[in-house]
């Protein structure tokens, strides 16, 4: 059977030593000496590794920068496998979810307006006070200095639409188009793990894509299943 390549088991090393580490669980997952497939899935991204290949047959100086692409890969798959929850709605329940939070942002400013219960963020880098406070919690004094250094004000209902805004942006911009199906999280990691590999190595890589995705979801997917996942 065929061997991990070093700096896989390097990687791997360095892991199983710090279990709470944030890449530890994907470690566990991905790089396994005795699945044959995920052998073969790291062999095929070291030998298409562009780094490898400007230093093929040279020995690189620092050994971190020489196994960057494993990090690298460990990373995109563990971001890929775990979006945001709505990443995985379908269009109909990401409209419905925009919609509700805009309404309810816009309900609770105005009635904070209405009430005079709104309040001013402010940030106070003093000795005393460090970090954000409510302008109104402050007393009488403490408030004149606050004026005086002309420090910046947000109302908090203003703050509770911008972060509606935003969260309704990310929802309209940040998922993918095409269709999902039952395995929408594994669809949306092979999409995303493909997009990365064609970056990284100027190839999809289908064989390695389906791999991860098979060891992550428990799918069982070939290379003519990413193809048409690919197209859809």
């Amino acid at each position: 059977m065929k061997d991990l390549p070093a700096d896989v088991v390097a990687v791997k090393n360095f892991l199983f030593g710090n279990p709470s580490h944030d890449l530890y669980e994907f470690a566990a997952m991905l790089i396994k000496a005795n699945s044959p497939e995920l052998v073969d899935m790291w062999r095929t991204l070291e030998r298409q590794n562009p780094i490898k290949k400007m230093y093929k047959g040279q020995k690189m100086v620092d050994s971190i920068e020489e196994r960057m692409w494993v990090w690298i890969f460990l990373e995109h798959a563990a971001e890929a496998s775990k979006l945001p929850p709505f990443h995985y709605l379908p269009v109909k329940q990401r409209k419905a979810l925009s919609s509700k939070i805009t309404t309810l942002a816009n309900q609770l400013a105005w009635e904070l307006e209405h009430n005079q219960l709104d309040g001013h963020l402010i940030f106070s880098d003093g000795t005393v006070f460090n970090g954000f406070y409510l302008y109104e919690d402050f007393g009488e004094s403490n408030q004149q200095r606050i004026d005086e250094t002309q420090t910046q004000k947000l109302k908090v209902s203003e703050l509770i639409q911008r972060t509606a805004k935003r969260a309704v942006g990310k929802i309209i911009d940040e998922p993918m188009s095409g269709k999902s199906g039952k395995n929408v999280r594994a669809i949306h990691f092979i999409r995303l793990m493909a997009g990365h590999n064609k970056f990284m190595y100027w190839k999809p890589l289908h064989a390695v894509t389906a791999t991860a995705a098979n060891t992550i979801f428990g799918t069982s997917y070939e290379v003519a299943d990413i193809t048409k996942l690919l197209t859809r």
